[in-house]
C-alpha cells in the first residue's frame, strides 16, 4: 500500500494545501479518498487524484463556487476540466467588466470633482456651461424629509404645472434609450447657486427669490461632490437652463 497510496498528509503536501481543506473537499464529494483502513479510519490517495486537486485548486483561483463542481462530473467522478474552464473564462471576462465599469464610473467621479472644484468659491449667482447627462428619474411627493434615505445625485423640479414635480435623478454613463425613466439633458449653459441643502430647507422658495420665477420651468439641484464632503448636509448646486 505504501507504493501505491499516499496518506492524506502527504497528499496534501504535494500541492501546498491543508488536510482541512481534504476533508472539506471529501464532504462536498468532489475529491473523496481512494481508500479509507477500516480500521483506523485513515484517508488515503492515489497519486493520479492530484489532477482532480490540481482542478479544485485552479476553481478556486477562477472563483467558481466548490458547491456547484458535481455539475461537471461525470458518473466517475472525473472533473471535466474544459468545460470548467470555459465557465472559468467567462467569470472572468464579467469580472473584467465589472472592474472596466468601476473604473470609469471612478474617473468620473473624480473629473466631476476636479470640475467643481475650479466652481467652490463661488457666491450668489453665476454661469456655467455643463456637458450633456442622462438621468434616470424617480417621482416623489417634495417630501425633503427623505432625503436622508435615498441614494441620489440630485432632484429635478419642473414648475410647468402647478403643483410643482419632483423627481430624484442618478446619473448614468451608457443610458438604455428604452428605459423611458432616462431624461436627456442636453449640454448648455445654466444658472447655478451653491448651497448645503438640509431638509428643512424650501427649495421652491430660494428658486423664486434667486431666479426668474416666470421664466423657470426646470430646476436641477445636484449633489456637488468636492474633496471634502459632510455627513450633516448635501453640498449642492442648483442649475438652471439659461
Amino acid at each position: 500500500m505504501a507504493k501505491e497510496y499516499l496518506t492524506i498528509r502527504r497528499f496534501a503536501q504535494l500541492l501546498g494545501v491543508n488536510i482541512n481543506s481534504l476533508r472539506y473537499y471529501e464532504k462536498l464529494k468532489i475529491l473523496v479518498p481512494a481508500w479509507i483502513d477500516p480500521q483506523t479510519k485513515y484517508r488515503y490517495y492515489l497519486p493520479e487524484q492530484l489532477i482532480t486537486l490540481d482542478t479544485i485548486l485552479l476553481c478556486i483561483q477562477l472563483g467558481i463556487p466548490l458547491k456547484t463542481l458535481r455539475e461537471y462530473m461525470d458518473e466517475n467522478g472525473n472533473l471535466n476540466e474544459k468545460v470548467i474552464l470555459e465557465k472559468g473564462k467567462e467569470m472572468m471576462l464579467s469580472q473584467i467588466s465589472e472592474l472596466q465599469q468601476g473604473i470609469e464610473l471612478t474617473e468620473f467621479q473624480i473629473n466631476s470633482i476636479e470640475e467643481n472644484q475650479k466652481y467652490s468659491d463661488q457666491n450668489g449667482i453665476y454661469s456655467r456651461r455643463i456637458k450633456e447627462r442622462y438621468l434616470i428619474e424617480t417621482p416623489f411627493n417634495g417630501d425633503f424629509g427623505a432625503l436622508h434615505e435615498k441614494e441620489m445625485a440630485g432632484i429635478v423640479i419642473r414648475r410647468e404645472t402647478a403643483p410643482a414635480a419632483y423627481s430624484f435623478f442618478v446619473q448614468v454613463l451608457h443610458p438604455d434609450c428604452q428605459d423611458s425613466r432616462i431624461i436627456h439633458i442636453p449640454e448648455t449653459e445654466f444658472l447655478c447657486r451653491q448651497l448645503d441643502i438640509t431638509p428643512e430647507m424650501d427649495l421652491l422658495e430660494i428658486l423664486r427669490k434667486d431666479f426668474d420665477a416666470d421664466q423657470l420651468k426646470l430646476a436641477i439641484v445636484a449633489n456637488m461632490p468636492l474633496a471634502k464632503t459632510s455627513f450633516n448636509s448635501w453640498h449642492s448646486e442648483i442649475q438652471v437652463p439659461v
